[in-house]
């Protein structure tokens, strides 16, 4: 019985963590886990659509007033570096980010762009 007690209150903890995790973003900007999961998705879409042989690719984000700063690492299928940095200004529905994103695999930059996704088509909002 006190091994349940402390899965349960464990279980607890990570459930409050999350939600203050969660509230701590902000409501009319831009959140740092949407726009590093976003993000993380759509330069590994570029990255393959480049011939580049993603093995992972893992990113974070730090939000500020306006923008988020990006910073993505990650691996190639024969072990060369990737790295995506650069800023994000707006995200549009898990779609879209825009901003300033450079993307280096090796010591090649594959892309310097001005935004990643299909930035031209709004879905509706999730409620």
């Amino acid at each position: 019985m006190g091994k349940t007690r402390r899965n349960w209150a464990v279980g607890a903890l990570l459930a409050a963590a999350s939600v203050a995790a969660v509230a701590c973003e902000p409501a009319d900007g831009l959140a740092s886990s949407a726009v590093s999961a976003t993000t993380d998705r759509l330069a590994t879409r570029a990255l393959k659509a480049d011939d580049v042989p993603v093995q992972w690719l893992s990113c974070s984000a730090v939000t500020g007033t306006r923008q988020a700063s990006v910073d993505c690492v990650g691996r190639t299928d024969d072990q060369r570096k990737i790295s995506v940095r650069g800023r994000v200004t707006e995200q549009l529905d898990d779609t879209c980010v825009r901003g300033r994103l450079t993307a280096t695999v090796g010591a090649r930059e594959v892309f310097d762009v001005g935004g990643l996704g299909n930035c031209g088509k709004r879905t509706p909002a999730r409620s």
